[in-house]
C-alpha cells in the first residue's frame, strides 16, 4: 500500500484536538484536586498537542494538493471548503504554539523556583481552553471537506 501526503495528513490531524483537550482535562483536574503533577502532565501534553499540530499543518499542504488535483475527483470531496480549513489550520498553529512557548516558559518557572504560581496554572488552562477552541473550529471545517452530514451544519 502506498501512503501518500493523504493519507500521513489523516492519521495525524486528530492528535492535536485531542491533546488539547487531554492537556484541559489534566489541567483542570490539577487544579481541582491540587495536584501540581496533573497540572504539569497537562502542561507536556500542550507542547505535544503543538507539535502534532505543526505536522499536521505541514502535511495539510499535500494533502490538499493531492485532493484538489485528484483525477478522477474524490467522490464527496468539496474543493472549495479547503482554503477555509487551511486558514483556520493556520491560525491553530498559531495558537497552539502561543499555548506550548507559555507551558514551557510556565514549567521552567516552576523548575527554577521549586513552585508554580497558582495562577499561572488557571492562565495556562485559559489558554488550553482557547487553543482547544481553535482546534475545534479547525477539525469542522476539515470535516466539511469530506463530510457531507457536517456540511449542513453551520
Amino acid at each position: 500500500m502506498n501512503f501518500s501526503a493523504v493519507h500521513v495528513h489523516l492519521a495525524i490531524n486528530h492528535s492535536p484536538l485531542y491533546g488539547e483537550l487531554f492537556a484541559l482535562c489534566l489541567v483542570i483536574f490539577g487544579l481541582i484536586k491540587a495536584r501540581r503533577e496533573f497540572v504539569t502532565a497537562g502542561l507536556v501534553v500542550c507542547i505535544v498537542a503543538a507539535l502534532c499540530g505543526i505536522a499536521a499543518d505541514l502535511t495539510g499542504d499535500g494533502a490538499a494538493n493531492f485532493v484538489s488535483h485528484a483525477n478522477p475527483p474524490i467522490a464527496g470531496v468539496d474543493k472549495t471548503l479547503i482554503k477555509e480549513h487551511d486558514l483556520a489550520a493556520s491560525f491553530f498553529v498559531g495558537s497552539s504554539c502561543i499555548t506550548g512557548v507559555l507551558a514551557i516558559v510556565v514549567l521552567f518557572i516552576g523548575h527554577r523556583r521549586g513552585v508554580r504560581p497558582r495562577w499561572m496554572e488557571v492562565v495556562m488552562a485559559i489558554f488550553i481552553a482557547w487553543s482547544l477552541s481553535v482546534a475545534g473550529r479547525t477539525a469542522f471545517l476539515g470535516g466539511r471537506i469530506h463530510h457531507e452530514e457536517v456540511r449542513a451544519i453551520r
